[in-house]
């Protein structure tokens, strides 16, 4: 009779620390009390099946692990009371499963070799295995809650579903795996045992596959959101993170707003290729200037903005109004362009309100130069 307890106590222990994993993990459906009270009918109708089993499947006790397969119909209740989406509660539930059946085989094993006079095999296994459990679960529940649960809360859809088959593929392996440890008569496992971790294999080097075309996906993302692909200079969404950075360390700092003067006329003129290499001409005669003493943002048409964060900024702005008159490689002469400067913290102690004041200077520099050219003309 104590015999057959303890082999009831180590699949429940299982039971137990797999429901502890899914309860941590996914959020419930229904209340705690209700879910609680329907989770333990659910375990004690589960136990009552496994008990039937036990009676017809030959070898029970023996480590097979073939009561897992009650198990199985602990996915019905997941279903019913936790409001995860399916594929998020079979991933979860066979990484757990994978862990704990992984303890029970190591168990079985064990007790193979090591000789407690007077214990019998399930004794010795529930010993071990809560032994085991004792030692890595601590380290098993940090990696889910980590690193496990973190991926599967920021791959896709077709990620997700990938990972699920992983897993499940993962739990089949060890099941099989430890089936013919148990009967190596039979030749027909140890055969299914390799067949499976092949396709193990395949099924995780397709979700690393998945994850490493998706992340080349983000990063391409990332870089046209980044950077210009014109000017090759960066964007609008760095400007703003640099400059928030350096006002966040109190680095004092100037913001220089750029404008090209009657670029409309250019692309009027010569067309919009002809236009293009124009900015980029731009855009590459300055950052040129500009060298390691700050950085070069393209933030709209024919706008840009430099981030100046050393001395000499007279010096600076000395060297870009000495442009090519000429555009390289071309007759389009080059009609100069207007800027304003801000200075952090003076005029102002937010990426915005620098933007703004460059950006009014920017244009009463271009209006005093207008003035200036019609009263020339007059």
């Amino acid at each position: 009779m104590m015999d057959f307890v303890l082999m009831i106590l180590t699949p429940l222990q299982m039971l137990l620390i797999n429901l502890f994993v899914i309860h941590q993990c996914i959020k419930f459906k229904y209340n705690k009390k209700l879910t609680y009270i329907l989770m333990g009918f659910s375990t004690i109708v589960l136990l009552i099946i496994a008990y039937l089993i036990s009676k017809t499947i030959p070898g029970f006790g023996s480590g097979n692990g073939l009561f897992i397969f009650s198990g199985f119909l602990f996915i019905i209740p997941l279903m019913l009371l936790y409001k995860s989406p399916g594929v998020r509660i079979i991933t979860i539930a066979c990484f757990s499963w994978t862990y704990t059946f992984m303890v029970f085989a190591l168990s079985v094993r064990l007790s193979h070799v090591i000789h407690f006079a007077g214990w019998s095999l399930s004794a010795k296994v529930f010993l071990l295995q809560t032994i085991l459990y004792i030692l890595s679960f601590d380290a098993f529940y940090n990696m889910l809650k980590s690193k496990f649960i973190y991926s599967l809360n920021h791959i896709g859809e077709k990620e997700a579903t990938a990972l699920m088959w992983m897993n499940m593929m993962w739990f089949w392996t060890v099941f099989i795996f430890n089936l013919s440890f148990v009967y190596p008569q039979l030749e027909f496992f140890q055969i299914i045992s390799f067949i499976t971790l092949s396709v193990c294999l395949i099924s995780s080097f397709h979700y690393i596959y998945l994850q490493i075309s998706s992340g080349k996906t983000i990063q391409d993302l990332e870089k046209l959101a980044y950077h210009d692909e014109l000017t090759q200079l960066r964007s609008r969404v760095v400007l703003r993170r640099d400059a928030h950075d350096l006002i966040e360390r109190k680095i004092p700092f100037q913001l220089i707003f750029f404008d090209l003067d009657d670029f409309k006329n250019i692309n009027d003129w010569y067309g919009h290729l002809i236009g293009d290499r124009y900015l980029a001409f731009f855009a590459h005669e300055i950052k040129l200037r500009i060298g390691n003493r700050g950085g070069f943002y393209r933030v709209a048409g024919d706008e840009f903005v430099c981030i100046f964060s050393e001395n000499g900024l007279n010096t600076f702005l000395e060297e870009i109004t000495a442009l090519p008159q000429i555009m390289p490689n071309s007759n389009v002469k080059f009609l100069g362009f207007s800027y304003g400067v801000a200075s952090f913290p003076q005029d102002g102690e937010t990426a915005e309100s620098l933007l703004q004041c460059a950006d009014r200077r920017m244009y009463e520099m271009k209006r005093s130069t207008k003035t200036f050219e019609k009263r020339s003309v007059l």
